[in-house]
Formats: structure tokens, sequence, C-alpha cells
């Protein structure tokens, strides 16, 4: 018995090195050390414990050196929701109550809730940048409503800006590619701004224009439910049959403007006609594989080719609803779908948009913190830094970089 807690003493050493980076020789760790404690312990069950220990261990330390060297990027979070609770997300925020009615749901109680994503826990997880968007509810779309939905999709994006300003020390509001990479040379955080659902606009073009010069990089044509744009991929009437003769105006002048059309939430006709009419590359920011999960919100093999026919980007949502049909999805489930759209659509059409705070968590992934354990997966499945890199951020960038040019 002493000897089996001396050696679960030195995996808790062990991983402690690891972590603060005491020492960078893994292989004295993995030889030296373990074969000296494994002969030591004389225990089949103990061997196996310590060797799988170690090997996590190296796997984790070998995720982080990758995720320093590389760009990443979330390309979808919905933690704006929660401004109303008084968050910082220059800040640990303690947990707190919300009401899911308050945020579009129909539950009406309140439950206790810890944020997913905020400056400090994108440190933790070493990510690199984050799209918080500008989340609007379906509602009705009479001209008086349009108005009041306008003004609150600009109230969002300025509280995003104002509580990145006010934690500049740490965190920028990026417009560009190279704004991201300024940032991260600078150690500081990148927060790109996007909308979530076309209704934000109104029923007025020139909004597209007003919210690209606030610096919004990608607008959700839809959420659940029509709007003037487009019709979506649930609760929708297929009253446009497609983009609406509005949404393409829409769609035209966000070419014209450099901001990304996103087609997550869209119907799929709808996503045709986009790929039709766009001059540029498109995305999905937070969508799932439709044969691996059979969910109108998720991307059909016919979509997925047509989107990379364009040079878009399908970012894999992690939302169980999205990844799996029954239980609670995983990080090996999150992959798989990753997977499928490699197999698919080759390697450069493939991201990863959380949907954290929205709804996005995995049993192994729960907040921002933990996104290292998705890089840990891929490389267990035997990607490339180079193919880490890009499904990280590398093929989201160039689809930003494309469509201003």
């Amino acid at each position: 018995m002493k000897t089996y807690i001396f050696i679960l003493i030195f995996m808790s050493n062990v991983l402690i090195g690891l972590s603060v980076n005491r020492k960078d020789n893994l292989s004295y760790v993995s030889t030296a050390c373990s074969d000296t404690v494994i002969r030591a312990a004389g225990n089949d069950t103990m061997t196996a414990l310590f060797r799988n220990t170690v090997s996590e261990a190296e796997l984790y330390h070998c995720a982080k050196k990758i995720h320093k060297r590389i760009y990443s990027i979330d390309s979808h979070c919905d933690t704006p929701m929660f401004f109303p609770y008084g968050i910082d997300i220059g800040k640990r925020n303690p947990t707190f109550k919300v009401n899911p009615k308050d945020l579009g749901a129909s539950e009406n109680m309140y439950v206790n809730y810890d944020l997913k994503m905020d400056i400090p826990q994108m440190m933790d997880g070493m990510l690199d940048a984050t799209f918080m968007v500008a989340y609007l509810h379906q509602g009705a779309r009479d001209e008086k409503t349009s108005q009041k939905t306008v003004a609150k999709t600009e109230s969002i994006l300025k509280e995003v800006i104002r509580q990145v300003e006010k934690n500049q020390s740490i965190a920028g509001i990026a417009r560009t590619t190279d704004d991201l990479k300024r940032l991260k040379g600078e150690g500081k955080k990148a927060i790109f701004l996007g909308i979530e659902n076309g209704y934000g606009l109104g029923k007025d073009i020139r909004n597209v224009r007003k919210f690209a010069e606030m610096g919004v990089r990608y607008i959700t044509l839809s959420h659940n439910g029509d709007n003037d744009l487009c019709d979506a991929a649930v609760r929708s009437k297929q009253e446009h049959k497609g983009l609406s003769d509005f949404g393409k105006q829409v769609v035209r002048e966000m070419n014209r403007l450099g901001m990304m059309v996103d087609i997550s939430h869209t119907s799929e006709k709808t996503s045709f006609d986009v790929l039709k009419i766009s001059a540029f590359p498109i995305i999905a920011s937070h969508s799932s594989v439709k044969k691996l999960c059979n969910h109108p919100r998720n991307i059909s093999d016919k979509l997925m080719r047509a989107i990379a026919d364009k040079g878009g980007v399908i970012q894999v949502c992690l939302y169980t609803g999205f990844l799996k049909k029954s239980g609670k999805a995983t990080v090996k489930d999150a992959v798989d779908h990753i997977d499928y759209i490699v197999k698919t659509v080759g390697i450069d059409h493939v991201g990863i948009g959380s949907d954290f705070d929205g709804g996005g968590e995995l049993v192994d992934c729960k907040s921002v913190s933990e996104f290292p354990q998705i890089t840990m997966e891929l490389l267990r499945r035997g990607y490339s830094e180079e193919a880490i890199a890009k499904i990280w951020g590398g093929n989201l960038m160039r689809v930003m970089e494309a469509c201003v040019r």
C-alpha cells in the first residue's frame, strides 16, 4: 500500500511539474523516472495507470506548446446574453442565478449558472480569439418591433466593446486577422464581433454598413424562425422559399463591406441561395454534420461539398443535440464530426464554433478553459500540427481574409 501511495504522489508531482514547465525533457520523465517507479511497484494495474498518466501529461504538454504557436479561434459564443446579469468578461465570474425564459427559452425558473467564456478562462484554455455575438431572439416583424430590435443589437455590441476597452490590458477588439496576430503578440486576447440573426438588421439595408463600421465581422442570417431575410432551418413556414429579395440585398452588401455570411440556422434552400449569390466563401459558424446527427440545424453532405467548393468552412458546434441523438456528447463525439468533414471535403474546410453560453457544452469540455482537451484528441488521432492549426483558426482566417479583398 505504501508503494501505491508513493506512486500516486509521484504521478501528481509529474503533472504539477509539467503544468508549470519545470522540465521540458519529457523523455526523462517517461523513461528514467517511470521505469524506476514501475519496477518498484511490481503491479500490472499500477504500471498501466502510471504509464497512462505520464502519456496524458505528455500529450497535454504537447497540446499547450501547439497552442502557443498557432492562432486559435472559437467562431461563436453567446456570452453577451448574460450582460443583464452583471457579468464582466475580464474577470472570473462567480456562479449566478439565471432565468432561461429571459434568454428566449420556455422554462420559467431560476437556475445556477457558471459562465463558459470569459477572458481569464480563455487564458486557461489558451484560446487566442472568440467571436462574441449579439444574439436576437426571433420575434414580431412589424416596423416598431424591428426598430427596437436594431436598437437592442447596437446596445449589445456597444457593451461588448465597452467591456473589452475596460479590460484593454488583457484584450482588444479585432476586426482583421492582422489584429488577431498583433494582439497575440502583445499577450492579449482578441474579441471579434458578430450578429446572430439578421432580424437585428430590421428592415433597413443601411444597417449592414452601420454594424460593419462598429466592427461586426459576420452576420448569421437567421435564428430559429423565419425573418425578413430568409427561411430558417427550424420553426420555419418556408415563406420565402429560401432567401428573400431583402436577404439577397443583404448578402451582396455584406460582400461589398467585407463581412462573412454565416448560414448556421438557415434552411438548406437558403444556404444554397447564398452560395449562388455570394462572391466570396461563406461560413457555418456553429453547425455539425447531419450524417452523424440528423438534426435540421446540421449540414448535409451535399451542402458541405457546396460550401467547400466555394472555399468556405464549417465550424463544428459543441452543442450535444447537434453531435449525437441521445446521451451527453464528449470531445470524442465532437472530433468525430471534425473527422467526417475532413474525410468528406478536406482539412481546409473545418473549424470549431463552441456555442458556449448558448447551449454548447461537452462532458469533458465544459468551458473554454478545457479547449486543450480537443487538441489532445486531435493528436491522439494523428493530426499534425499543421492540420490542427487549420482546424483551430487557419481555415477561418483564410475566409476572413478572402472576404476583405
